[in-house]
């Protein structure tokens, strides 16, 4: 029940934030955040949701293909700050690398040229902590865009308070940390690997023969990070616009109308016409 109006509320199982669609007062559904799903920590929004419709205005401009509706005033109105639920993962991370390595010299000598290649074999081993790797933990959102949306300031992160979501809509998480540790744990091996080969340089050509990530230790932490979201439905699919609520980093997909591709076309084609008709004028 809206605490205003007295209106029933009528949300999804994971909505926690939300506004009352009689009265148009943000709403908190407490229950929803609490125990195993209080979030400990949050980062507040810092881009307003003008700045937010400037930047969704900016980057339409640039796509002169999509639909005339998708960057209408009304569609505008409809971009809506959310707090979403992420999985935040600080790891100890133990890798070892081994390759082969070579090292080419040419050079000329009269009439000869010479080849020198000389071979190393690599050993690289090294401890690595990783702090804050993050997760979505909603199955609304798609992975990868919530992954580009990256990197968030966690100097900014606080302490969790049911005031930060007045205003905005949240949701808890409906993916388990259980779910998401593969994801996590590919990536922290991903990256440490990538850490040793940097260190392998000024060889000509490198191949990996061995390597191996350890995890010794992990700790994961539940947070509530802020993002401006569009969802837009053109035809039978859907398509996302979403802004780093902190940072105001612009991810997403754009639909294109076949009407405008048309009319684009059609206008190069005539240009073309125009200018071999002129240049056969002036040959003629």
């Amino acid at each position: 029940m809206c605490p205003d109006c007295g209106a029933e509320i009528v949300t999804d199982a994971t909505t926690a934030a939300t506004f009352c669609v009689f009265c148009h007062n943000p709403t908190i559904i407490p229950a929803r955040l609490s125990g195993e799903y209080r979030p400990s920590r949050v980062i507040p929004f810092k881009i307003s949701k003008e700045a937010a419709q400037k930047a969704f205005k900016d980057w339409c401009r640039k796509k002169p293909l999509v639909p005339a509706e998708f960057k209408s005033r009304p569609q505008m109105e409809k971009i809506t700050g959310m707090y979403l639920p992420f999985w935040l993962h600080d790891c100890l991370a133990s890798g070892t690398l081994h390759a082969n390595a070579q090292k080419i010299r040419r050079w000329r000598s009269g009439s000869y040229e010479y080849t020198e290649t000389r071979y190393f074999q690599l050993f690289r081993d090294g401890d690595m902590r990783f702090a804050g790797v993050p997760a979505d933990g909603s199955s609304k959102m798609d992975d990868n865009m919530m992954d580009l949306l990256e990197p968030y300031d966690y100097d900014q992160m606080v302490d969790f308070s049911m005031s930060y979501l007045s205003g905005y809509l949240a949701e808890k998480y409906d993916v388990d940390k259980d779910i998401v540790w593969p994801r996590i744990k590919e990536r922290v091996a991903n990256d440490t690997i990538t850490q040793l080969m940097s260190t392998a340089r000024g060889y000509d050509s490198i191949q990996v023969t061995h390597k191996e990530v350890r995890i010794k230790s992990k700790q994961v932490h539940y947070t509530l990070l802020p993002v401006w979201m569009l969802i837009y439905k053109h035809g039978d699919k859907k398509y996302l616009f979403a802004m780093n609520g902190q940072t105001g980093k612009v991810v997403g997909n754009l639909p294109i109308s076949f009407g405008r591709v048309a009319a684009w076309f059609g206008g190069i084609a005539a240009a073309v016409f125009a200018t071999i008709f002129t240049i056969m004028g002036v040959i003629l």
